[in-house]
């Protein structure tokens, strides 16, 4: 989700204010109640080009990558305040809101917890062109983003076993030696311990495989990135669409 070709973000921890406190207490709650009528984070958006999409998405894909790469979690949390489907919206801090509509809208924020940054169908094709990987929850490894935030992120639905092309969000604070964040990014308890990971890597080679055949060309390398099916071992179950085709369902 990096927003810069540079690959490298900021540092800082960046800002965080009261509302926003307020608004991770409520994702906290709502995690913790079990209460989630829908949860788009069990969805493994594979397209990774920016023009694929409707403009209107594209733009708030980058409004949440860009707050993101800078440590503005402000910004972040801020989807809660104003609709996130509606580009019009005022994204201003919005007075006197509800807590019952950020926990609603809790749901909608959901769906971009685990999106990665995209990019234009030039950048993709650049020769040694590299996807980051990153996610919000890397960004705030990389960042150094404060306990309060990172645990935010993980009650809203940020895998911890997702890696991008510096590893998992543990390993990037692991190396950068943020070791307070480490108890909190460390990935929960594996729910299939009797898989190793070379099986998981056969699965996977097969599943790569499979997908490419039966979309018929549908699910393209150069543009997607094949779902990780390392997160199994976090969730239950997922789903990838593949642009002109239903999808995959994968449990």
């Amino acid at each position: 989700m990096q927003a810069s070709s540079s690959g490298i973000p900021p540092t800082s921890a960046g800002s965080k204010s009261a509302d926003t406190s307020e608004i991770i207490a409520i994702i906290h709650k709502k995690a913790s109640s079990g209460r989630r009528r829908m949860d788009p984070t069990r969805e493994w958006d594979c397209n990774d080009c920016e023009d694929e999409f409707y403009p209107q998405h594209v733009k708030e894909r980058n409004r949440w990558s860009g707050a993101a790469y800078r440590g503005d979690w402000d910004e972040i949390f801020s989807v809660f305040l104003s609709r996130p489907w509606s580009i019009t919206a005022p994204r201003s801090r919005l007075t006197n809101w509800n807590p019952q509509i950020v926990a609603e809208e809790s749901t909608m924020m959901g769906r971009f917890a685990n999106s990665r940054r995209l990019y234009t169908k030039k950048e993709l094709h650049m020769k040694n062109h590299r996807r980051s990987g990153y996610t919000v929850l890397h960004q705030a490894a990389y960042c150094n983003a404060s306990e309060e935030i990172v645990g935010g992120l993980v009650a809203l639905g940020c895998y911890r076993r997702l890696a991008s092309k510096d590893g998992r969000p543990v390993d990037i604070a692991r190396a950068r030696g943020f070791t307070n964040l480490i108890p909190l990014l460390e990935p929960p308890p594996d729910r299939l311990p009797n898989i190793s990971d070379e099986q998981m890597e056969k699965i996977q080679t097969h599943l790569n495989e499979v997908v490419k055949e039966e979309s018929r060309n549908l699910f393209k390398p150069e543009t997607m990135t094949m779902i990780d099916l390392k997160i199994l071992r976090e969730v239950e179950k997922i789903w990838m669409p593949v642009p002109g085709m239903y999808g995959v369902s994968i449990s």
